[in-house]
């Protein structure tokens, strides 16, 4: 019993050393940049087609002065589906001021790719090569799971990868508002 007393006091003592700074930009990078070796690197040119069949490159909309949100995702992809209220949320907010999103799906099937864009209520560029993973542009960005996404400054760096929730909109806020 004492030593658990004493083992419990000395982490409490721990505890009260360390500071948590608010969150910023800044905190954010340096989470994701533990998470993927691209954040703080140039972005990596992809391209891929529309539904149309018009040919999309990723340096058509990064690095020309806005932020830009990278998406890979897929139609038949459950935390995708859960995920996309924020995304769509973040556009709606921020699309105004300067931020894009580019959506390339890692469909293989083309109605389900084009009726979840539709079903969803994504309005921006949404490409797909319809080859799944073997999809080039995610295999340039070493996408293993989904959904994945890189936000790409107005400079054409990476500055974080990954952001859930209302991480996208807070880090937008910062940099927009």
């Amino acid at each position: 019993m004492r030593t658990s007393f004493i083992t419990m006091a000395l982490v409490l003592a721990c505890l009260s050393m360390v500071s948590v700074a608010p969150s910023s930009p800044a905190k954010t990078v340096a989470v994701a940049q533990d998470q993927n070796p691209l954040v703080g690197q140039r972005f990596i040119d992809v391209q891929s087609k529309d539904a149309n069949g018009k040919t999309h490159k990723l340096s058509q909309y990064a690095g020309k002065g806005k932020w830009v949100l990278l998406d890979f995702w897929a139609s038949w992809c459950g935390p995708c589906q859960e995920e996309m209220p924020n995304v769509i949320d973040a556009y709606n907010k921020y699309h105004g001021k300067g931020f894009e999103i580019v959506g390339i799906s890692l469909d293989e099937d083309k109605d389900e790719w084009l009726g979840a864009v539709e079903g969803w209520g994504m309005p921006w560029i949404q490409l797909s090569d319809l080859n799944g993973w073997k999809c080039k542009a995610a295999q340039k960005y070493g996408i293993d799971g989904i959904p994945t996404s890189f936000l790409i400054g107005p400079d054409g760096v990476i500055e974080a990868c990954d952001l859930r929730g209302d991480e996208l909109s807070e880090f937008l806020s910062s940099v927009l508002n």
